[in-house]
């Protein structure tokens, strides 16, 4: 699988006007997520995406912080491709591998994309093929890749499920699968339950997972 790795001031703007200024996604129990992900940020851009009364006023904002601090060192960001790149042609192929023996089903696109961004939240968009990662560290790169990989997995294997459960339930059983993949993560709030039943028992295959996970939450 090609990762293609890129950066895009415009769609590093989007992380912070869609889901620090506003928060376009479901929440899975985490309580004042705007305000957590706001306090990560430099005192200069939370008072930039604070004070602004409309989306436009933000995203100008946000777009002359980035300008300002990131083009006196084009290269930072630069050499954090350079390296994932490198990475990725060593252990990408592990990585998915790991995917394709979780699931017992090959990895279905030939490129994935990947956007490196300067927040601290990493959003996907499956239709287009792309998620975003963090600039700087690698194991968090890989780590993001393999969560975000997984999510892409269970969408086009597993579509039939969202009309089984509701949106938001389909979400939270897609959210909770990354335990398999991504154990160390400690996972959103209401991902409890699930991760609890995943613990519970050696599972013959994650398709007997996946259907547990679906009856639960139907009863819940």
């Amino acid at each position: 699988m090609d990762l293609d790795i890129k950066y895009s001031i415009e769609k590093d703007i989007r992380t912070y006007i869609d889901f620090v200024y506003n928060f376009k996604s479901f929440k899975h129990g985490n309580e004042n997520i705007q305000k957590k992900l706001l306090s990560k940020l430099d005192p200069e851009l939370q008072e930039i995406l604070i004070t602004a009364k409309e989306e436009e006023t933000a995203y100008k904002g946000v777009f002359d912080y980035l300008t300002k601090s990131y083009n006196g060192n084009p290269q930072l960001i630069e050499d954090s491709i350079a390296k994932l790149r490198v990475t990725w042609e060593k252990v990408g192929a592990n990585i998915i591998c790991s995917l394709e023996f979780l699931y017992k089903k090959p990895f279905p696109f030939e490129k994935v994309t990947v956007y490196l961004t300067t927040n601290y939240i990493f959003p996907y968009n499956y239709e287009q093929k792309y998620f975003y990662a963090n600039y700087k560290y690698i194991s968090s790169q890989l780590s993001t890749t393999t969560h975000e990989l997984n999510h892409f997995m269970f969408y086009y294997y597993y579509p039939s499920l969202k009309d089984k459960l509701s949106n938001e339930k389909y979400e939270l059983l897609k959210e909770s699968l990354t335990f398999f993949s991504n154990p160390d993560r400690e996972g959103k709030p209401n991902e409890l339950p699930l991760r609890e039943l995943f613990k519970s028992k050696l599972w013959t295959n994650l398709d007997e997972a996946i259907s547990a996970g679906a009856k639960y939450l139907l009863k819940n």
